[in-house]
């Protein structure tokens, strides 16, 4: 594969990006972050402009090529916060061995929000008059979009097509659908008691949690998956526990299978859990799934034919996985995924980019604006 032109100055940039840190519960550190990109775009000729999502999120960033336009032939989206906590950039900042580049947010998504911005640079005087294209980079995809997807949504509702950048894993692999999710925190009540001396008064949180860890487990299937993935009950071994809370994961590909989920949910909290035991639920969030609109295979046939120029094969995934595309494919708007260079072991210290695929995807951008 070959190497980005310009490597020494992407990586300068990526450098400047990945020690800075963004995590999405830091606002003031994305907003830090959402000025060095604005200020890029800028340096590179296009209009940019720092977006305030509201007091609980960092500020984002618009970039265009047509400040004035009322539609856009694409919108390229990316995100700018990290999962990891205030720190983070100054414990393991960047590094580069060879052709491999580290460090927090490096795969998820530093790269992909680079590549937006290199292969914009690269389009020609003609290309920037002809196509309009809108850039949306996010400030709280990590936890949500809870803040920034209505945003994003005003402009997918007016672009024909949409790609986002999170990192691919393969070469021409691209998804096309992605799963819908939802957070559920269950909360139960139980009776404290000695667990010695009068055992029989108590009625333990946790064993009905047990009980609804197994109830609702059920409840999945081969298009629902369920995963409790944090609990915490009780405080001593020697008392009846008297409260226990979890928090539920729950994936899906359509949003009629997460209504059959829920509803049978709800009835599973309609019985009891045990003896005296209060059960309660919070819906935390729900994203729908990431769908293949009428037009999609319209955008497939044109980065098919981008990529067969560029020598290799478009193929496309469903992934388990949500991300920004999710809420744009909602909008009727073609989206695919995982445009962005091939990174690894994102959300962990040991996340790597592959800078041999930054000149591909770059490319790839490229390819798709000349068929527009």
């Amino acid at each position: 594969m070959s190497v980005i032109k310009d490597l020494d100055g992407y990586c300068q940039k990526l450098e400047q990006s990945v020690n800075q840190d963004c995590g999405t519960h830091f606002p003031e550190d994305v907003t830090c972050q959402a000025r060095l990109f604005k200020s890029w775009f800028e340096e590179a000729g296009f209009y940019a402009e720092e977006v305030d999502l509201g007091p609980k999120a960092g500020h984002g960033v618009f970039a265009t090529t047509d400040k004035d336009a009322k539609e856009y032939d694409l919108l390229l989206s990316g995100h700018l916060d990290t999962v990891f906590v205030r720190g983070t950039a100054a414990a393991r900042p960047f590094r580069r061995e060879g052709n491999k580049a580290f460090g927090p947010g490096v795969a998820d998504m530093k790269d992909g929000d680079l590549a937006i911005l290199w292969a914009l640079t690269r389009l020609s005087a003609e290309e920037r008059k002809r196509v309009k294209i809108a850039v949306c980079l996010n400030t709280d995809e990590e936890f949500g979009s809870l803040h920034s997807e209505a945003w994003i949504d005003s402009y997918a509702k007016r672009s024909r097509f949409a790609l986002v950048f999170e990192s691919a894993t393969e070469q021409g692999l691209y998804a096309e659908k992605r799963k819908g999710i939802s957070h559920i925190d269950v909360f139960m009540h139980g009776v404290g008691a000695h667990a010695g001396f009068c055992p029989e008064k108590g009625r333990s949180a946790i064993t009905a949690m047990a009980n609804c860890i197994l109830r609702i487990n059920a409840l999945a299937d081969e298009n629902v998956t369920v995963n409790f993935g944090t609990i915490q009950g009780g405080t001593v071994a020697n008392a009846i526990p008297e409260e226990c809370q979890a928090r539920i994961d729950v994936r899906f590909w359509e949003n009629e299978q997460w209504d059959r989920f829920i509803s049978a949910f709800k009835q599973e909290f309609e019985k009891p859990f045990g003896k005296d035991i209060r059960a309660e639920y919070d819906i935390l969030l729900v994203k729908k799934p990431m769908i293949i609109t009428p037009r999609t295979h319209e955008l497939e046939q044109i980065v098919s034919d981008a990529a067969a120029e560029l020598g290799f094969k478009a193929r496309f995934f469903s992934s388990g996985g949500i991300s920004d595309g999710n809420h744009i494919s909602q909008c009727g708007t073609p989206v695919l995924d995982a445009l962005g260079p091939r990174g690894y072991e994102c959300h962990t210290e040991r996340e790597w980019l592959d800078l041999t695929s930054v000149e591909e995807s770059v490319n790839m951008i490229n390819a798709v604006i000349r068929r527009l």
